[in-house]
């Protein structure tokens, strides 16, 4: 077995236009300054449970499945 060492480079002259690009949103509101203020998610954490155990279980690929199959127009949907 090989070992392969990718290294990545950003072009300098696309990092400086990505900077000033992320500068200039910065200074028009479009991105906040400084940290990201923690998550807080609106489901409540019971449901939020139900949810977590459906996509674990399977149930909503099942249910998508399903739908698909009765409905295809809404496959994309």
């Amino acid at each position: 077995m090989v070992d392969m060492v990718t290294k990545l480079h950003l072009d300098t002259e696309l990092a400086a236009v990505v900077e000033r690009a992320r500068h200039r949103a910065e200074e028009m509101g479009e991105l906040p300054r400084g940290p990201f203020l923690p998550y807080e998610s609106k489901i409540p954490p019971d449901a939020a449970e139900v949810i977590r155990e459906w996509l674990w279980d399977g149930g909503y690929e099942e249910a998508i499945a399903r739908i698909a199959h009765e409905d295809p127009d809404l496959t994309n949907e």
